[in-house]
């Protein structure tokens, strides 16, 4: 790698920057510490109608490591130096994220109903920290995802 004069600016905005490898990883964090150590308070927040049983354990663990993994790809694989600046690795991870973002928020649908997902006037504290969290970053990887913010150049670039 040469050093020139003027070090060339970054390809990914700030903006996302500061979204994906801090907001979101750190959300992401906490939701595992959540899932691991206290997932009677998950169960309850998410998924009320549903009593939290020992049984469900294995559950909690699974999704623990999902969310640990979007963590790790979004603090560690985005920051990396081989990849912080690499649109088509950027557009994998995001993309990725972005399934699990559905699914997510699937099942919120599938328990708060669609009625009160898509009413604010209706959410409590928990309903709005769950569905903003989850909505928020997930409208920004499909704004990333379709270009938003990105120059020209680097949007359609292809690997030679």
């Amino acid at each position: 790698r040469q050093l020139t004069g003027a070090m060339s600016a970054s390809p990914i905005p700030r903006a996302y920057r500061m979204l994906f490898t801090t907001f979101e990883p750190l959300l992401a964090t906490a939701g595992a510490i959540q899932a691991f150590f206290f997932p009677s308070a998950l169960i309850s927040s998410t998924v009320p109608s549903v009593p939290y049983s020992s049984s469900l354990s294995p559950l909690f663990t699974q999704m623990t490591g999902s969310w640990l993994m979007l963590a790790y790809h979004d603090f560690v694989v985005l920051r990396s130096d081989s990849f912080k600046d690499d649109i088509r690795v950027w557009r994998h991870t995001l993309a990725a994220s972005a399934i699990s973002d559905v699914f997510y928020m699937s099942s919120l649908v599938q328990s708060m109903g669609l009625a009160l997902f898509f009413n604010p006037l209706r959410w409590n504290i928990i309903n709005a920290v769950a569905i903003i969290t989850t909505v928020a970053p997930f409208l920004g990887k499909l704004f990333f995802l379709a270009g938003v913010g990105l120059s020209g150049q680097h949007v359609n670039k292809k690997t030679q």
